[in-house]
């Protein structure tokens, strides 16, 4: 399978202290990756260098074959961020919101044939389709953590970083996300989701990385559990 995410060496330091410190990565299209580690170890500031919204200060970052800084590589990469940031009194629908997920990839002067579907899927594959037409923000945090989802879902993209998509999620939930995430990524995608406690993603994922002390290393779960125990 073709790498999709490449580290060598990266350097990340805010101020004088490195929270990345020669780290190595990389990742294969149909990998499903859980990224976990203490708070501050890192986790967000590497899903930040691979979406090339901040620069490694040594080593390189490659994503999809080329440069995170190339708007043709960003626009093939589905991010969900932790939480929203921003919070507006212009009313807008968690539809509207995920079909902004196809923006980047979207036919100039044209929207594609089949929109209404996949941003129909995107809304099923994390419980909103009852929800399309809703105010983002007059709903619950986890319905808003499942909108931010499904707008990174919609584009079907290659490669998704997904900032603990699970965080304000019901636990009933889980376990359609879950399959959802395993189901794009045996159709070729790279699935890199950061969160603090892998057994979300037991049965489904292929490897459980841990970044301690500026590096990364991998982890069956039984030494996860056994030997690294998440903040």
């Amino acid at each position: 399978m073709p790498l999709t995410v490449e580290l060598g060496a990266v350097r990340f330091a805010y101020g004088a202290s490195p929270v990345l410190d020669g780290a190595e990565l990389q990742l294969s299209a149909g990998e499903f990756v859980v990224l976990a580690g203490h708070n501050g170890s890192g986790k967000s500031t590497l899903l930040k260098l691979c979406l090339g919204l901040l620069y490694p200060q040594a080593g390189t970052v490659r994503v999809l074959g080329g440069s995170p800084d190339d708007a043709p590589i960003r626009r093939r990469i589905g991010y969900a961020p932790q939480g929203l940031r921003v919070v507006t009194s212009i009313p807008v629908s968690v539809g509207e919101v995920v079909t902004a997920g196809l923006t980047p990839v979207r036919p100039i002067m044209r929207g594609f044939p089949d929109e209404d579907v996949r941003i129909a899927a995107a809304l099923a594959a994390v419980g909103m389709e009852d929800l399309a037409h809703e105010c983002l923000f007059e709903l619950s945090g986890g319905q808003q953590q499942r909108t931010i989802l499904a707008r990174a879902l919609v584009a079907d993209p290659p490669l998704l970083l997904l900032d603990e998509p699970t965080t304000g999620i019901d636990q009933t939930l889980r376990p359609r996300l879950a399959a959802e995430l395993r189901a794009r990524a045996d159709r070729g995608a790279t699935v890199l989701a950061v969160s603090h406690d892998p057994d979300d993603f037991h049965a489904v994922l292929d490897r459980i990385l841990v970044i301690s002390d500026g590096t990364i290393r991998q982890l069956t779960h039984e030494q996860f559990h056994d030997h690294f125990e998440v903040s």
